[in-house]
């Protein structure tokens, strides 16, 4: 899960490299179908290949379409267009929603997670972390300043999508994990292509530092990530990869202030306690049920 949360952290300067040539959707699109290429050429290289259609076996290809859709097509969009208005701050305090919002859905929807007053309260104090790292009183004034309720809605949905994704990977048949990751990516290219094309078009011209981040997004924060996602959720549940939404932003904030030459404040290490406190807490509750 740290893995994780580093790889997904490192994409938000990667994909700053990649906006001087790419809009935000081509981002998406791009590293969506470079993923697909790199797990379809895996899966026939090292394992028996992507799912079968044979007549019984196409269900998989179900929940492929449905894990592409709510990991990536729908939140991808539905980000690309509010961050347009909201700021990245408002959107990554949203997407600290997806643990309660997972933790709820799993509790009907998957053997096995049970919601307790022990997780819920170790999702409280992670989510007050994430109040503290992106600024409590400026995301007040965006929410009391700002109109545009419909753009923070969009980033509600892209919360609530992530989970729904979650809960899918986890109830989907039985099938080899890589050919799923491979499966779930080449369902997401078919979907975001189309609309990539509608919406942005190809891209006027082309930067090599651009394709660079653009090559590394593809083959590991999208990938690599969506082997491990789904190795995560299979092993120990939807309600514990969750929890990565709250290790990115750490992540983001190290690599800007690494490689963006950007402040680190006290507030962060305040945060950064908060978040592992509130982490700790709610997997010792899930160890005991």
């Amino acid at each position: 899960l740290m893995f994780l949360g580093f790889v997904w952290g490192s994409s938000f300067y990667a994909v700053s490299l990649s906006l001087n040539t790419f809009q935000p959707m081509q981002i998406a699109a791009g590293r969506t179908l470079i993923g697909a290429l790199v797990l379809t050429v895996l899966c026939f290289r090292y394992g028996e290949g992507l799912p079968s259609f044979a007549r019984g076996k196409r269900k998989v290809w179900l929940y492929s379409f449905g894990m592409g859709a709510f990991t990536n097509v729908i939140p991808f969009s539905l980000l690309s267009w509010a961050q347009t208005e909201v700021s990245s701050s408002f959107a990554g305090v949203t997407m600290s929603l997806v643990p309660f919002i997972t933790l709820t859905l799993a509790h009907y929807l998957v053997l096995g997670e049970v919601l307790s007053l022990q997780k819920i309260f170790g999702l409280i104090i992670g989510f007050f972390g994430m109040l503290i790292l992106f600024n409590f009183y400026e995301l007040f004034d965006q929410w009391n300043g700002f109109q545009g309720f419909e753009f923070k809605l969009a980033c509600f949905g892209a919360a609530g999508c992530y989970s729904i994704g979650a809960i899918i990977t986890r109830r989907s048949p039985t099938e080899s994990r890589l050919a799923f990751s491979a499966s779930g990516l080449i369902a997401g290219s078919v979907m975001i292509l189309p609309i990539t094309f509608f919406i942005d078009g190809m891209p006027l011209f082309l930067n090599t530092k651009s394709l660079w981040a653009l090559a590394y997004l593809g083959l590991i924060p999208t990938g690599l990530a969506t082997v491990i996602l789904v190795n995560i959720i299979k092993g120990v549940g939807p309600t514990f990869l969750s929890l990565v939404n709250y290790l990115v932003p750490v992540w983001a904030i190290i690599f800007g202030v690494l490689l963006n030459s950007e402040v680190l404040n006290f507030s962060f290490i305040l945060a950064l306690v908060f978040i592992f406190l509130g982490m700790i807490i709610s997997q010792r509750s899930a160890k005991t049920t």
